[in-house]
């Protein structure tokens, strides 16, 4: 209708898709038609890009981007962060009412998560460790036949039926691995699953022996 500013808002990263957003055509998009792009980078922190600054770092600077980090996750700690250019910061800090009354962070919390991006930083070689262990899952299940939509850590096994995902769930939290069942309306209706999501907590041998078991018990219906 003519009136204000479009604002573009997307995640780099689904969390229960695994699938990534394409970052480029929303950029080329927001562009066009002189919009923000605000891209929520809750699972790519740490994972993705230089120094695990997410998915954006090809575009860090542009004054049309706002990007909200997750300081929980990869982070380890809690709260958020959010990077945008200077002229862009210094609006919200002078006229976003939520971020002007809300409690500021601990400063526990925020020596935290300097200490976090410093890890990242300065320790290279974890997000290298993930970046492999992701891409042996992907060629582990391939082999197995499985094809997952995903490519990235979060690799979701649509099952469908709810009461079968909770009891897949059970059976495989029984055998030792922390897999959820996800159910609607947290996914659309008939795409119930299992979430995995693959972390440095886990090596080769441990998603070796979790491909093993949802074969098992799965009965080889992988999705």
């Amino acid at each position: 209708g003519g009136m204000g500013r479009i604002w573009i808002v997307v995640e780099s990263l689904y969390s229960m898709d695994g699938d990534f957003a394409p970052l480029k055509d929303m950029v080329a998009l927001a562009d066009r038609h002189d919009a923000f792009l605000m891209v929520d980078e809750a699972h790519a922190t740490g994972v993705y890009g230089e120094q695990g600054r997410g998915l954006t770092v090809p575009y860090e600077g542009r004054e049309n981007l706002l990007v909200v980090h997750t300081c929980g996750k990869a982070l380890g700690a809690a709260g958020a962060l959010v990077t945008a250019s200077g002229v862009l910061r210094d609006f919200m800090v002078n006229r976003c009412r939520p971020f002007i009354f809300a409690t500021a962070p601990s400063p526990l919390m925020a020596v935290a998560v300097r200490e976090a991006i410093l890890i990242l930083q300065q320790e290279p070689e974890r997000q290298q460790r993930l970046t492999k262990l992701v891409a042996f899952a992907h060629r582990e299940m391939r082999e197995r036949g499985w094809k997952s939509p995903s490519d990235s850590q979060i690799v979701p096994c649509i099952v469908g039926d709810n009461a079968r995902t909770m009891r897949l769930a059970s059976a495989l939290q029984a055998r030792g691995f922390d897999i959820r069942g996800i159910r609607p309306p947290t996914v659309p209706a008939g795409t119930a699953r299992l979430r995995i999501s693959l972390t440095l907590n886990v090596g080769e041998d441990d998603v070796r022996a979790m491909l093993d078991a949802l074969i098992e018990e799965t009965k080889g219906e992988l999705q």
